[in-house]
């Protein structure tokens, strides 16, 4: 009996799919940077032609040029500093209202997202409504609301409205009592770390533990308790040996204000950039015939001033603070000192975005916890499980599964919705490159800075939570 086959000659290259495929992705590929560089060519020979401040190729040198304008909060910033870091600053002001704000409107999220599935009539209304309410309206409108329609129509700082011990609402800010760390805090900041890579290790060894021995949970407790023990342990040690500077000096102005300062240069006066100053450390003010005039405490740049003194003071004193201090705001003439202090714009953008943002992810959650089985509800009940603990135990982690990759999308759209802050004058990035942009004429590399930026934050984001969606889901054999 024989056998035939068909010859298996290898077609000409030019009737091949495959090395047509590979043909066709090359010649995309290089009409894709022929077309980059012909757009490139294009923006730069038009700069060049604008005779603009950075015209010709994309320079940066305008980065290290003087600023000229002042930042009104975030981290301290002087006129005479380089546009490099104002924007930094404006960095910083965005991380500052965007993690905020995403923990908040987690918080706030979860539970108008559990009260919408509650068994109580008028809870699960209340939220329907807040809900239906926040997440039809524009973010615009609700941030405008929060300025001009609440923190606007707060009283004025005579007549502020005091909040018991925890601060005061006025119409040019919120100011709240607060914890911070001292100058001895900076030697405690090590042992917080420590704790951290200890808890950390520790609950990684439990969890290990328990998977070989087969049990559930996953270590996270035993790692909680030792960074507490740690930061505990740490906090009395730096208490009791902890101690200022040898080379602390001080700058008293006027007989009521001033500047406490680790003198590095040993001149005797207090320069900005060179010596560093102390914050949170308390002070005792004399008069020229040794008479206590005042005690208080250093703000957060180390400076301290006095209302309607007595007398001027010509001396100053200082006691080694604890690694923390408790912060309280003070009326002082037509503003407050210390404490927590919240301005008009950072208040109604968080409120805004958490508010706005907690809507939709009240609705994520809602989906998320119906998307669970009724029978885990009914299996939980006849195991005597209260409605909190099923939640808690049984309904939440498997919901999570639902509810992380749409809650990704908020967490960005919330980083990303905070380039409103313009329309209040909050100083965030994207404000804050518009006035570099206006002063320099580097329009193009402005917006290359600000989209790099935004681009950089949703990528961080979106890889943990990638990483977290991997930890809670089901895996499958």
């Amino acid at each position: 009996m024989t056998t035939s086959s068909l010859p298996h000659a290898r077609p000409p290259f030019y009737r091949d799919t495959r090395v047509i495929a590979i043909i066709l992705q090359i010649i995309f590929l290089v009409a894709v940077i022929l077309a980059g560089w012909f757009l490139y060519n294009n923006m730069t020979t038009r700069l060049a032609a604008a005779n603009t401040a950075t015209g010709g190729a994309l320079t940066w040198t305008f980065l290290n040029q003087t600023a000229g304008f002042g930042i009104s909060e975030g981290p301290a910033f002087r006129p005479d500093e380089s546009y490099g870091r104002a924007f930094l600053v404006g960095i910083a002001n965005t991380l500052r209202v965007g993690v905020v704000g995403v923990i908040l409107a987690t918080i706030l999220g979860l539970f108008a997202g559990i009260a919408r599935v509650s068994n109580n009539w008028l809870l699960s209304r209340l939220a329907m409504v807040y809900v239906e309410i926040f997440r039809s309206t524009p973010l615009l409108v609700q941030l405008l609301f929060w300025y001009v329609g609440v923190i606007a129509t707060l009283p004025n700082i005579q007549d502020a409205a005091e909040l018991g011990n925890f601060g005061y609402l006025t119409n040019r800010g919120m100011y709240l009592t607060w914890i911070y760390p001292t100058e001895t805090g900076r030697v405690w900041n090590w042992w917080l770390l420590a704790g951290v890579v200890i808890g950390v290790l520790l609950s990684w060894l439990r969890r290990k533990q328990l998977e070989r021995d087969g049990a559930p949970g996953s270590g996270v407790f035993v790692g909680v308790v030792a960074f507490l023990l740690v930061a505990v342990i740490g906090y009395f040690v730096t208490a009791s040996s902890a101690a200022m500077p040898s080379a602390t000096a001080y700058e008293l102005r006027r007989g009521d204000r001033g500047t406490l300062f680790e003198d590095i240069n040993g001149n005797g006066a207090f320069e900005p950039g060179v010596d560093r100053t102390l914050a949170y450390v308390p002070i005792t003010l004399f008069d020229g015939d040794g008479q206590v005039l005042v005690t208080g405490m250093t703000d957060g740049d180390g400076t301290f001033r006095f209302i309607d003194l007595p007398a001027e003071a010509v001396r100053l004193e200082w006691d080694t603070p604890t690694p923390l201090a408790v912060s309280e705001p003070q009326r002082q003439g037509f503003n407050f000192r210390g404490g927590l202090s919240m301005t008009p714009e950072f208040a109604a953008l968080l409120l805004a975005l958490v508010v706005y943002t907690g809507a939709f992810i009240a609705e994520i959650v809602r989906a998320g916890i119906n998307a669970v089985n009724k029978g885990q509800w009914e299996a939980s009940r006849a195991l005597g499980l209260s409605t909190g603990d099923t939640l808690r135990m049984v309904v939440l982690p498997q919901a999570l599964r639902v509810i992380i990759p749409p809650l990704t999308s908020q967490y960005l759209n919330l980083v990303k919705n905070s380039s409103l802050a313009i329309a209040v004058g909050y100083p965030d990035m994207f404000n804050v490159s518009r006035t570099i942009v206006n002063q320099t004429g580097a329009e193009v590399q402005g917006i290359i800075l600000v989209m790099a930026v935004y681009l950089s934050f949703s990528l961080f984001t979106s890889l943990f939570m990638n990483w977290y969606n991997k930890r809670v889901a089901l895996v499958e054999r």
